[in-house]
């Protein structure tokens, strides 16, 4: 069997390590604060419409 050694990547410092994890927050942010949007835009349209509540 012929031994394939793992390829050297870039290995990231702390500095870059970090900026990728406060990237990450900003963009799961965003993504959760369209989420809430599309939600309450739906609301709206529907009338909300909530059961038990004439």
């Amino acid at each position: 069997m012929i031994h394939v050694p793992p390829p050297q990547g870039h290995v990231p410092s702390e500095a870059e390590l970090s900026a990728r994890r406060a990237r990450n927050r900003a963009i799961g942010f965003v993504l959760a604060a369209l989420v809430v949007l599309f939600y309450l835009t739906t609301m709206a349209k529907l009338g909300l419409k909530l059961p038990g509540l004439s």
